[in-house]
């Protein structure tokens, strides 16, 4: 059960994080050495599981910017 959890997750790289939010990769490389943004290294990379991605960018989401249904 927990290598297919494991084997399920989707992981982000650096570049598509930030492409994803039109920031720059030194930006989102500081959020995760500033401990703001969950990661892990693999090599001399990093890597995010979209589920941390995903908390990241709520946690950061004010009241305003949500739609309402």
């Amino acid at each position: 059960m927990r290598m297919r959890q494991a084997m399920g997750t989707e992981w982000l790289t650096v570049e598509e994080i930030a492409q994803e939010l039109k920031m720059h990769v030194d930006t989102v490389r500081g959020w995760i050495r500033d401990g703001k943004l969950k990661a892990t290294r693999f090599g001399r990379d990093y890597r995010v599981r979209r589920e941390d991605f995903d908390k990241f960018v709520e946690e950061r989401t004010t009241p305003g910017d949500t739609e309402k249904k």
